[in-house]
């Protein structure tokens, strides 16, 4: 996989000197409510709807006096000498209202200021941004060896207390890295967030009844929880659906059948003969999805789809077994099994 091949382009730069893994701070001006509203409301306009790349810089700064031989501070002093000067990561940034003391907890928070806050401001990185998704940038190469030295001026040459926006041109440079999936261990926030968001929103009881069916083999989590998963999840297809009505895209994402080749849409909405697919519901729950995870599909395809998940599923369970038990049957799958 490539950064070209995300669902959305990478729109601004992050310069850290520690490597973000659960998250992203930004230091306001001050420490009122109305300073870290302005600052948090500049990074959600700089990132918007697009994915924000992560550089280290070249310098790694001192902490504050005591802590220059403090185990934590050595230890990324030394994995700052490993990632001086690349590209590491790209993540999708989620905005929150909860405080950086509520993703860290409160110890971690307290050991941060203590260490890195200045002339006793302590709200040191308090502006956080949750890391929802996340993928690590295969070799880590040198920025200035992919942007050139124009664009790695441009972007990395002052300091900033904000993101760095990437033009066209830039993003182009970046676009044929390889990137890796990692486990974004604060997806749980963009979650939890949207349950709220999610429960305070009409959900069209169509796409609901069939997130349910897709989100059929839920398994491990309460019933409390799966009711409200499954209700995340199509009021994420219903924004999805709404996002493809406005760009005139109602049609099958399988076959291409487009119902409004057949019938008049002012008689027959071509969004009643479509039905939303969710395309990795084990996901459900567990990873931040977004409304790329669903498809459009016509009630033929959409059946098929369902079949042919069911026999990967059972493959896989079979090809499980045959490794436990050195052999293995797999039972018969009906057509009309979805």
């Amino acid at each position: 996989m490539k950064i070209k091949d995300l669902p959305a382009p990478v729109t601004a730069s992050k310069a850290d000197w520690l490597a973000g893994t659960s998250w992203l701070g930004f230091t306001p001006a001050d420490s009122d409510l109305a300073t870290r509203n302005q600052c948090q409301s500049t990074i959600q306009r700089q990132y918007g709807a697009g994915y924000v790349i992560e550089y280290i810089t070249e310098q790694f700064s001192e902490p504050n006096a005591g802590y220059q031989n403090d185990p934590i501070y050595l230890a990324e002093r030394e994995a700052h000498g490993h990632l001086a000067g690349r590209l590491i990561a790209v993540h999708k940034l989620r905005a929150t209202a909860r405080p950086l003391e509520t993703i860290l907890g409160d110890e971690e928070y307290k050991r941060i200021q203590d260490m890195w806050a200045q002339d006793g401001k302590r709200y040191r990185w308090s502006v956080a941004f949750p890391i929802v998704e996340s993928y690590a940038i295969k070799g880590r190469p040198k920025a200035k060896a992919v942007l050139g030295d124009i664009a790695y001026r441009r972007l990395y040459r002052h300091s900033s207390a904000t993101l760095r926006a990437l033009n066209d041109e830039e993003r182009q440079l970046i676009a044929d890295l390889e990137i890796e999936p990692l486990v974004a261990a604060s997806a749980w926030i963009g979650i939890e967030d949207d349950f709220a968001a999610a429960a305070r929103s009409q959900i069209d009881a169509r796409t609901q009844k069939f997130i349910n069916q897709d989100l059929g083999a839920l398994e491990g989590m309460p019933e409390e929880r799966r009711i409200r998963v499954r209700r995340r999840a199509a009021w994420k297809a219903d924004q999805f659906i709404r996002e493809r009505q406005s760009a005139g895209r109602l049609s099958c994402d399988a076959c291409a059948f487009d119902p409004a080749m057949i019938f008049d849409p002012s008689r027959v909405k071509p969004r009643s003969l479509l039905e939303v697919h969710h395309n990795d519901p084990l996901a459900e729950g567990t990873r931040h999805t977004t409304t790329a995870d669903f498809t459009l599909l016509c009630p033929t395809c959409h059946k098929v789809e369902h079949v042919r998940l069911r026999l990967r599923s059972l493959s896989t369970r079979a090809t499980s077994l045959g490794a436990a038990h050195d052999g293995g049957s797999v039972p018969a799958l009906s057509p009309d099994a979805g």
